[in-house]
């Protein structure tokens, strides 16, 4: 697959829902279900980690929120989600899937509160950048930022959900204090910004997971 700039792949999406009427809400299932499959396979006792989501209040996030709907239907019980702009999580696929959490009971706070001193905060085991997605450009927010500098400094177990939060997904230039991850797991296919600049440093293991565009999209980008 030949690597793709952020805004090649937002034009994927968008043909994808406008010319094909697949709807955000489908990809969005796919894609939290994906980085499901990933993380349960990664971790086996999945029901014994302690795990700490954190989502943005776009599309990424609505990502996170799948996600932790799966973690939490399979069994994980040491789940938490944090939310940044919790108060202005986008109309549609995000927040429906938001309110669905809401629904199930799951434990879903301010971005803020991860970052109280508090011993909890260091007894999580597995941690999910769900924040920014390929839109990303500019500097981290300073509640994010000061997030990825705790994690960064634990060498945390993190799992990026379709691009490191803090990175540029086309020239690969990494923010202050961008998250390292353990995996990326991106949709569709691979971002340029992975293999230039800083990307190599901050993705870690690049996983590529198909979440249904149609192939028509995707053909002239397949080698």
């Amino acid at each position: 697959m030949r690597p793709v700039s952020a805004f090649e792949m937002s034009e994927i999406d968008r043909k994808a829902q406008d010319e094909f009427g697949l709807n955000q809400i489908v990809l969005m299932e796919n894609a939290g279900r994906c980085a499901f499959d990933v993380i349960s396979s990664d971790n086996p006792s999945i029901k014994k980690e302690r795990i700490a989501i954190f989502c943005g209040k776009g599309n990424n996030g609505g990502d996170g929120f799948v996600l932790a709907r799966y973690l939490a239907n399979g069994g994980a019980r040491g789940l938490f989600v944090f939310v940044t702009g919790m108060d202005s999580i986008k109309k549609g696929a995000a927040l429906d899937n938001y309110n669905i959490l809401r629904k199930m009971g799951l434990a879903i706070l301010p971005l803020e509160d991860f970052l109280k001193p508090v011993k909890e905060r260091d007894n999580f085991t597995i941690f999910v950048d769900a924040v920014f997605g390929t839109g990303f450009q500019s500097e981290l927010p300073r509640d994010v930022a000061l997030t990825w500098i705790h994690l960064n400094s634990l060498n945390a177990k993190v799992y990026a959900i379709d691009v490191p939060s803090g990175l540029d997904a086309t020239s690969g230039r990494a923010a202050k204090n961008c998250i390292k991850a353990y995996k990326t797991v991106t949709f569709g296919l691979p971002k340029i910004g992975f293999y230039l600049n800083d990307g190599p440093s901050v993705c870690g293991e690049v996983i590529v997971k198909d979440i249904g565009f149609p192939e028509q999209l995707l053909r002239p980008y397949l080698m």
